[in-house]
């Protein structure tokens, strides 16, 4: 028997070992896991540079594979939305968020790109899938598991929380259980209150690690650096998307421009500082213009409908919302 933990497509199965799902492939998804557009998510970094000074260190593909999971798992028969949570991801540029706010960058294009590509239209069409339908349950267009426009929290964000919160080691709930206090009614994941409770005790957390100076600051410097390469025709942003995190990490190491900084941000993190007043010398700017706030559904009910302090904290959190400054200590 080979590995079970194998997640390139070479097997009839996969094993999703943080929701400890076990998936029987179709030959579809054992084909989309091995082209190269899917294979590619592997060497991106789902945290982006935060790899570089937290625990955060798991690929896109590990994160792509725990939706996968969850989808087989509340929709085995669904193979269209299957498909869509493999391909769900596959727009993102190196270090996944961090590089976002340089010009031309646009995972969301980029994704509509590489779903309409040959290599993945030529799967789905072996398999009767509609590339129009698999793209309207990754954009939400079309309500479902993996995505809606309402603010309810889905199998993307879910996982995303988990997963952070397993590696960080503040899951106070095992999968295991936690699958046993979730159902799926209505395109929706429907959560027991007390597993509700647990779950945006996580989305809290994510959202003030994404606000902490520990997150802001490393990617700051991380865009700082790859857009001094773009600025030096290093590469073209619209590069990025066939790109992964170490191709630019090869070319920060080995452009004059930047290897001196690039070592010092692997080495010497602890040297960043992050404030949202504007100190009065040059620095950094890092504008945080989102936080990911869908809330669980409790009996039909979003769960800040239950509980005020729940929507008190919603409130509190949006106001880490703006402009941070970044700065290497001297």
């Amino acid at each position: 028997m080979d590995f079970r933990l194998r997640l390139d497509g070479a097997l009839d199965e996969i094993y999703e070992p943080l929701w400890k799902l076990q998936i029987q492939l179709t030959d579809e998804e054992k084909a989309l896991l091995r082209s190269k557009k899917v294979r590619r998510l592997h060497y991106i970094r789902h945290g982006g540079a935060s790899f570089i000074n937290t625990h955060h260190t798991y690929s896109r593909l590990q994160h792509t594979l725990g939706v996968f999971a969850l989808t087989a798992h509340f929709e085995p028969d669904n193979r269209t939305l299957r498909a869509a949570a493999l391909l769900h991801d596959i727009g993102h540029a190196p270090f996944s968020h961090t590089l976002e706010a340089l010009p031309g960058v646009d995972h969301h294009e980029w994704t509509r790109e590489a779903v309409f590509s040959q290599e993945i239209v030529d799967i789905l069409a072996r398999a009767n899938i509609r590339t129009t339908d698999v793209m309207d349950y990754i954009d939400g267009s079309k309500r479902s598991l993996l995505r809606n426009k309402d603010g309810i929290l889905h199998a993307d964000h879910l996982d995303s929380w988990v997963r952070s919160a397993f590696v960080g080691g503040y899951l106070t709930i095992s999968t295991g259980e936690l699958l046993e206090a979730m159902s799926y009614r209505n395109e929706n994941l429907q959560f027991t209150l007390e597993a509700g409770k647990q779950v945006t005790e996580l989305i809290w957390v994510e959202a003030r690690m994404h606000a902490s100076p520990a997150n802001i600051g490393v990617n700051a410097i991380m865009r700082k650096l790859a857009g001094r390469l773009i600025h030096k025709d290093e590469f073209e942003a619209a590069k990025l998307p066939i790109m992964t995190d170490t191709h630019i990490e090869q070319l920060l190491c080995s452009n004059p421009d930047t290897r001196e900084e690039y070592e010092q941000l692997l080495m010497e993190s602890w040297r960043i500082r992050v404030s949202r007043a504007k100190p009065a010398f040059p620095v950094e700017t890092a504008v945080l213009s989102k936080l990911y706030l869908a809330m669980p559904l409790i009996q039909g009910v979003v769960i800040t409908e239950y509980s005020q302090d729940c929507l008190a904290t919603v409130n509190q959190l949006t106001e880490l919302l703006g402009t941070y400054y970044v700065w290497w200590e001297c």
